[in-house]
């Protein structure tokens, strides 16, 4: 994926995937632009199972340090891990249940587009 083209795909450090990066409403960009688009988006797409259970790896062993551990500090800062890896896995089950499509249609006002690649996912990760 090229920047001329308006879009790309980024790594994302925290969900440790790649996520599109737009510079336009998808509906703007030509179809041929969006199925590749798409095509990337299900290469990435099919590895996020792989990247949930890395995680999940984590939060058992994160549970099982908890479970052993006296320390309450150390507990507390167990659990702050803990959470912060489980709500990565929830935005990663978000992310493998976008499903774009092809359109050269803007959305009707007051109704979501569902057809790009979620403009509000990527922004909350630019925060």
């Amino acid at each position: 994926m090229t920047a001329e083209r308006g879009f790309r795909f980024v790594f994302n450090e925290r969900l440790g995937i790649r996520l599109p990066e737009t510079d336009r409403d998808w509906w703007m960009y030509p179809l041929h632009e969006q199925a590749e688009m798409i095509e990337e988006w299900e290469r990435i797409k099919a590895r996020i199972p792989d990247r949930i259970k890395e995680l999940e790896d984590e939060i058992n062993a994160k549970h099982q340090a908890i479970s052993e551990e006296d320390d309450w500090d150390r507990v507390c800062e167990l659990y702050e891990e803990y959470f912060a890896i489980a709500s990565v896995i929830n935005d990663l089950n978000i992310w493998a249940k976008i499903e774009p499509g092809l359109t050269d249609k803007p959305p009707v006002e007051g109704e979501e587009d569902g057809y790009g690649l979620a403009d509000e996912h990527t922004n909350r990760e630019k925060e």
